[in-house]
């Protein structure tokens, strides 16, 4: 896997974790919650952060998957 690709979905999940967040600590039952409630007021801040926070982790994860990955392919006999 290019770098690029890496890049973009790291970079889509970095976006799309705070609304995933939320959307799992208000479901059906538990929009009082206090987890519920806080995240809603820290929303703001979270799309903010979460992309700074989260989308180098997951490019890293990325990487070292791909990089295992290959070091598997290669030792596989063919």
């Amino acid at each position: 896997m290019n770098l690029l690709p890496r890049a973009l979905i790291a970079l889509a999940i970095g976006i799309a974790e705070p609304y995933v967040e939320i959307a799992w600590k208000c479901r059906a039952g538990l929009e009082t919650s206090e987890a519920c409630v806080w995240g809603r007021a820290l929303l703001p801040l979270g799309k903010w952060v979460a992309p700074l926070l989260v989308a180098p982790v997951v490019f890293v994860s990325l990487t070292g998957m791909t990089w295992v990955s290959e070091r598997w392919r290669q030792r596989l006999p063919k």
